[in-house]
């Protein structure tokens, strides 16, 4: 198994507190780790996923310019992205050194580089690297405590399991090589951002300037690294099942399946009909798995995007089960579309005619029920008339719709499987009323029970959250004290009886 010369530099020096963490001081600066050393047995230096282009035998030594050794640059940094999140994100970087400073800093980012705030941020302290003289001192502001942590309290973690499942791996490498590189120390402080900070201000002003500029000027960003400063691979000591599977997975290239690319466009062109965002595919597919909905349903839509239920088309290529591709109510073929959306006998239209009552309480408007506004639904989001996000009101449509989708789609498999399609047994209308509404209770009182900070500390949901959550929608809503919350018995309203059929 191949290995690689690990990489040895002096340690910091001075009297910042590397042991500390970014989030514990904010204002206190924190010292990179300027060395990557294997220690102990000879098990801890073998290591997996190694790139044997990389391999190199030159030592990896700390370059000079013979710069002021005492001289510190201080550099505030930010990133910036409109549209975060979507196709059409355009995302810059900004590096404020000073008032009219002549190194200040607005840059557009490439094409070539994922579009995001992060990305921003990340590219404006890799280019505050390179720029830097080699001995001095550099100080990097910067208010983004994902990228800083990453650069601090997890890369120990991150160099050891190869970068497996890190995001925006290629940039946050090309940085640490960089400062590895250089000889003087580099000191990383967080600020808060947007508190009136003017070195903050001033970074956040040159990233909004570089995100707003054309494309055609955009930089190019280098993020080459020397193959002596390039650690390669991930340490075998470390690698659990899972990892090593997700590092297989990285490294394979898995054409999808159109069915699934399908799905994807029919959800980001729906979202932008719906709200005017055009969300990428990875924010489609992280939203399928949102806190806010169950495991189970996140799988049955994760696998509905995929079109992988053994339904429709499935049978038509199994010899002498041809007829199995067919709904045996509707005489049509059965497609998770036509089962959520379609079906006469899988209760859609009840559930959906429910759903919609439900929702008119909330004064806000109803976006038919589609396949794609179903798989959709958590990037769905709801604002005010100031254009501010009313999270309550997202969240709780994104409950709605994934309680009743996966409904439907257990009340189709009770009868087409466990009933044999037996058309003595399909659910009545009052049956499928009182499911959907014990569906909706039950999520009612998991959100209550998920309050107690006591039970899940950090993990409890704000009790705030889920009074605007639910307000509107309880029974006798009036009656209830201000922490209802913490009573039982508390239940969603029933609505007055409306004729059958969705729209009447």
């Amino acid at each position: 198994m191949p290995t690689k010369t690990p990489i040895r530099y002096r340690k910091p020096t001075g009297d910042s507190r590397p042991s500390s963490t970014i989030s514990e001081n904010p204002n206190y600066p924190i010292a990179f780790k300027q060395n990557y050393v294997t220690e102990g047995s000879f098990v801890n230096g073998l290591r997996v996923f190694v790139d044997k282009e990389t391999k190199s035998n030159i030592p990896a030594t700390q370059a000079t310019n013979n710069s002021d050794s005492n001289l510190e640059i201080k550099v505030w940094t930010d990133g910036s992205c409109s549209a975060n999140g979507n196709e059409n994100a355009q995302a810059g970087s900004g590096l404020w050194y000073g008032a009219n400073d002549e190194r200040n800093m607005a840059i557009k980012l490439p094409p070539n580089i994922e579009q995001s705030n992060n990305t921003g941020e990340a590219v404006a302290i890799l280019l505050a690297a390179q720029n830097a003289p080699l001995d001095a001192t550099l100080h990097v502001f910067s208010d983004s405590k994902i990228v800083l942590d990453g650069l601090t309290n997890n890369l120990d973690n991150w160099e050891n399991k190869g970068w497996i499942g890190v995001s925006n791996k290629k940039i946050l490498k090309a940085i640490v090589a960089r400062l590895r590189i250089r000889k003087g120390r580099t000191l990383f402080t967080k600020v808060k951002g947007h508190s009136g900070d003017p070195g903050n201000d001033g970074a956040d002003a040159l990233a909004n300037e570089g995100a707003q500029k054309n494309i055609e000027d955009a930089t190019q960003i280098d993020l080459d690294i020397p193959e002596n400063f390039d650690v390669s691979g991930a340490k075998l000591a470390t690698m659990t099942q899972a990892l090593l599977y997700q590092g297989i997975m990285e490294r394979t290239t898995v054409a999808m399946r159109r069915n699934t690319l399908i799905h994807l466009d029919m959800v980001r062109h729906t979202v932008q009909s719906n709200t005017g965002d055009l969300p990428t595919d990875v924010r489609i597919w992280k939203s399928l798995y949102d806190k806010d909905i169950s495991k189970n349903i996140s799988s049955f839509l994760w696998r509905s995007m995929h079109n992988s239920y053994p339904i429709g088309d499935f049978w038509t290529r199994i010899p002498n089960f041809e007829h199995r591709s067919m709904c045996q109510k509707c005489d049509a073929e059965e497609s998770m579309e036509h089962i959520l959306t379609e079906c006469s006998v899988s209760g859609q239209s009840t559930i959906w005619r429910l759903a919609e009552d439900m929702w008119s309480r909330k004064g806000l408007p109803w976006f038919e029920p589609t396949i794609a506004a179903q798989l959709g639904c958590a990037l769905t989001t709801f604002k005010d008339e100031n254009g501010k996000p009313r999270q309550g009101a997202s969240r709780f449509y994104k409950i709605l719709m994934t309680e009743s989708t996966h409904l439907i789609w257990k009340l189709r498999c009770e009868w087409r499987i466990g009933e044999n399609s037996d058309p003595e047994k399909e659910h009545t209308e009052s049956e499928i009323e009182n499911r959907w509404y014990d569906a909706i209770n039950r999520r009612l009182k998991f959100d209550c029970l998920t309050t107690d900070n006591t039970r899940y500390g950090r993990k409890a949901v704000r009790s705030s959250l889920v009074k605007r959550t639910w307000e509107k929608t309880l029974h006798n809503e009036s009656d209830l004290p201000d922490n209802w919350y913490r009573t039982t018995g508390v239940l969603v309203g029933r609505g007055v009886a409306r004729p059958r059929g969705r729209n009447r």
